[in-house]
């Protein structure tokens, strides 16, 4: 048993050392309001308010935006005239929700597509929207050329695909059904689960305009896809039957409408269960799932800094897009795959730009506005890419390559031989004798090497996007791909 004596003396000890510890200059602890006013202190604090409220502004913005993008492109679905006026244009591969819509032409210049259009394959799409009922869609084996349906849930976030590689060029019917129905799955039928109500399909098939015949093939498949509702499955004449969909849409207007218009989409399709706790660190700033959007019942300060958060965000963006992906010693940028994660910055720049992007698997993309010096590329310049024999792509069954010519809107570049890509499935194309291969970027045709020359225009800033279909594990891996990106290499190059 300890003694009162025990006790004082350890007491004492205790004493002696918090002496110790609080005279310390490091660890003593100051009162920083000391010297300042109320009014002060309220001010300094509001301010701090409003900084987190903008730092989170930001992170909700960049979490939102795929979630807008789907939504803006459902809008147009559901408007008559404006679905109308588009599908007679052709801009995009438009048609009323659990429809597919068809281009029936590759992209041109005379173009704008409210996507960065590629050169090399005609695009099906749909907008799915499967909370009355799931849809089944019926797509046909196509074996000699490439093909892939990419499929994505309403955050544009990839799911597992079909085409060319996932399921061997077959076809099928399957059910795509939304995260809560229950029910008995037809015969013949595959069930594809989706994590969210609403969705996306991208079908892409290849084709080369300068091949007689090949474009008016692809438009053949694209007779043989059809969807049909679950109900009409069975039905006499069902088959390619499908509920009309209405949908109120609501319109937002104010200051903070991203927010508002945010919060809705995200109680009307919620994450993905493994990502959805990160919505969570929106709650200090009225976002929280399931729940709408109250600006007026926010603190002034947060409401200062969502403000700030709007105007800045699109800015960021800007910058993320040009330079999206990761950037290599060439000056090319790989694109980020469109399987994601939490990397919800990645996401947005995909939807903003790309819509949906590829898997690496499928496809590695990559971008660049500058040479291989780091010098942004002009159109008043000339330019080569050469590949040494061994630094063509490697591919799987069915990939090509291709370089496409873009304009600072993102849409493909006029020109006089209207060539607006350029790859290994280019007619014409001339190797060098050892097996290497020059490609010739400039607004002038090379002469002699016009089977090899890509037009850029005749002044000002381009981009161009370099897309791999099919790579093998080599041309994809990022610890190994840049063997297969050489840069562009300015003026006369002596190779």
């Amino acid at each position: 048993m300890k003694t009162l004596k025990h006790l004082s003396v350890a007491a004492l000890a205790t004493l002696t050392l918090s002496s110790v510890l609080l005279s310390s200059p490091v660890l003593a602890k100051k009162n920083p309001d000391a010297s300042l006013s109320s009014d002060q202190v309220k001010a300094r604090d509001n301010v701090g308010k409003e900084n987190w409220a903008y730092s989170l502004g930001i992170q909700a913005y960049i979490y939102g935006l795929p979630l807008k993008v789907f939504d803006r492109e459902r809008r147009l679905r559901l408007n008559k005239k404006k679905l109308a006026y588009v599908m007679a244009k052709e801009i995009c591969p438009c048609a009323p929700l659990n429809t597919f819509g068809h281009m029936t032409k590759l992209a041109t210049s005379a173009d704008d597509l409210p996507y960065t259009p590629n050169n090399d394959t005609i695009y099906s799409g749909i907008l799915l929207e499967l909370k009355d009922e799931p849809i089944i869609v019926t797509l046909p084996d196509v074996g000699g050329r490439y093909w892939s349906a990419q499929i994505a849930d309403s955050y544009l976030e990839n799911l597992p695909y079909l085409g060319s590689r996932a399921s061997g060029g077959k076809g099928g019917n399957y059910m795509f059904a939304g995260p809560d129905w229950q029910g008995k799955v037809p015969a013949n039928v595959t069930l594809r689960r989706m994590p969210t109500n609403s969705g996306v399909i991208a079908l892409r098939y290849g084709a080369v305009k300068e091949i007689a015949g090949d474009v008016a093939a692809v438009r053949k498949i694209q007779k043989q896809v059809h969807t049909t509702g679950l109900s009409f499955w069975h039905k006499k004449d069902g088959f390619g039957q499908v509920k009309s969909i209405t949908m109120q849409r609501k319109t937002y207007q104010g200051e903070l409408a991203y927010f508002e218009q945010m919060a809705d989409l995200l109680a009307e399709n919620p994450p993905r269960k493994e990502t959805r706790k990160s919505v969570g660190m929106f709650q200090s700033i009225g976002i929280e799932l399931g729940k709408p959007f109250n600006a007026a019942a926010l603190d002034p300060a947060i409401v200062k800094g969502l403000k700030r958060a709007i105007n800045d965000a699109p800015d960021i963006m800007k910058w993320k897009v040009k330079y999206r992906g990761t950037a290599y010693a060439t000056r090319w940028n790989n694109l980020h795959e469109g399987t994601y994660g939490f990397h919800f910055i990645n996401r947005a720049e995909g939807a903003l730009e790309g819509l949906l992007v590829h898997n690496r698997e499928e496809g590695v993309y990559f971008s660049t506005y500058e040479d291989g010096k780091g010098q942004l590329l002009d159109g008043s310049q000339k330019y080569v890419m050469h590949f040494e024999k061994d630094e063509l792509p490697k591919l799987q069954d069915k990939g090509f390559w291709s370089l496409t010519m873009y304009g600072t809107n993102f849409q493909l570049v006029d020109n006089e031989i209207n060539r607006f890509a350029i790859g290994d499935r280019t007619p014409g194309m001339k190797y060098n004798p050892d097996g290497s291969l020059t490609i010739y970027v400039q607004n002038k045709a090379p002469k002699g090497n016009e089977s090899n020359w890509l037009p850029t225009p005749p002044s000002g800033m381009f981009r161009i996007n370099y897309r791999i279909y099919l790579p093998n594990e080599e041309t994809r891996n990022p610890e190994t791909l840049v063997k297969f990106i050489p840069g562009l290499q300015k003026g006369n190059v002596n190779l």
